[in-house]
């Protein structure tokens, strides 16, 4: 294998499939990435077993092969070579890759393209094509409220759930829960499935890289593998399996009292009221009366209380939060006003922007 390519390209490249590459990789061949010549371009691929990136480069092939490189060696020695040279990379019968860069000259030992983990391709039989800024969104809009405990396997991921022309994305932690739902134009049968956040956090990464947020993504749906195309570049994962939350009877369907407030307001006030909170299990309180907002919390050390507007027109009442849970759901809102929807002070609360039917928040108030 032989080939000519810019320090950018390949670095570029290299940065799409690096992140998720685990230092405590039990195979040493997971701390290597696969590099292959295809139909013209050099395809760069990296798995962990559990999900895999794959991207598509551009480069002068001289002589077309494969082999598998150390991800890291590589990637610092090309960020210490020049700018303004190419790059030439030989793979010798040993497997050794030589890199040459105007008279500064490296090389690794690679491995065979044999000893490299299987990736399966996914059959695109059941393809859903979303826009980069609505799938973003949506994902953005629900993965903080995912689970992190490894203890709740099938919460480490998040809910898809596509019925007629209708995606709903649902994360909880068991505590708290977002809803997306959005309207799509599929004919693509219907499926639900729990993707983990890992996958999709490389999403984000990637789409916050993307210029162009109206290009596609080609969501396709296996029976325990999703893909996610866009252009060159493909990622690949496991489904988690098991049963997620019936996350409909979460989501309360009745309120026996509300109230609307500012959005900046309100996340201000609590901002300031959490500092008092910092304490374990600390929580900030709202209380209700005729449009005023009383915010207080306190701790061993301080004591905080706030007053903001809102339009409130029932009995005085009191309710105690976790003040991150809804410092994490003002600030995914993007509407200027909030809307708190409440049954009871043991009862969750819907937490929804006015004026938006696009995201639903639900926390659970905690006893004070």
């Amino acid at each position: 294998m032989k080939i000519n390519i810019t320090k950018e390209t390949f670095l570029d490249g290299l940065s799409v499939i690096q992140a998720g590459v685990s230092s405590r990789a039990t195979l040493p061949i997971l701390h290597n990435f696969l590099m292959e010549t295809e139909n013209g371009k050099i395809k760069l691929m990296r798995t962990d077993m559990e999900m895999a990136s794959i991207h598509y480069i551009n480069a002068e092939i001289v002589e077309e092969g494969s082999i598998t490189i150390p991800l890291k060696e590589l990637t610092d020695i090309l960020k210490t070579l020049p700018g303004d040279k190419e790059v030439n990379i030989t793979v010798g019968a040993d497997n050794k890759v030589h890199i040459k860069c105007g008279k500064s000259k490296f090389w690794v030992i690679g491995t065979p393209k044999t000893e490299y983990p299987l990736v399966p391709e996914i059959q695109k039989t059941n393809t859903l094509n979303l826009k980069i800024k609505d799938i973003s969104e949506m994902i953005s809009g629900t993965i903080f409220s995912s689970s992190t405990q490894e203890t709740r396997y099938v919460l480490n991921g998040l809910l898809w759930v596509k019925t007629g022309d209708k995606l709903e994305i649902v994360a909880t932690d068991g505590r708290r829960l977002a809803l997306a739902v959005s309207g799509i134009d599929s004919q693509v049968k219907d499926f639900k499935i729990i993707i983990p956040t890992k996958i999709l956090n490389e999403l984000l990464r990637f789409f916050a890289l993307h210029k162009n947020t109206e290009d596609a993504v080609a969501l396709n749906v296996a029976s325990n593998q999703v893909s996610f195309n866009i252009k060159e570049t493909t990622y690949i994962s496991r489904l988690i399996e098991g049963n997620f939350p019936n996350y409909e009877q979460v989501v309360p369907s009745k309120k026996t009292m509300s109230f609307t407030a500012a959005n900046q307001e309100i996340f201000a006030a609590t901002k300031r009221a959490s500092l008092c909170a910092s304490d374990l299990g600390g929580t900030v309180k709202y209380s209700l009366n005729k449009n005023v907002l009383t915010i207080t919390s306190s701790s061993q050390r301080m004591d905080f209380s706030d007053e903001i507007k809102v339009e409130y027109s029932g009995e005085v009442f009191d309710i105690s939060f976790n003040p991150q849970y809804v410092l994490d759901v003002l600030k995914n809102i993007p509407s200027e006003r909030v809307e708190f929807s409440l049954i009871n002070s043991a009862q969750p609360v819907l937490i929804e922007g006015v004026g938006q039917t696009k995201f639903k928040y639900v926390i659970m108030p905690v006893r004070s």
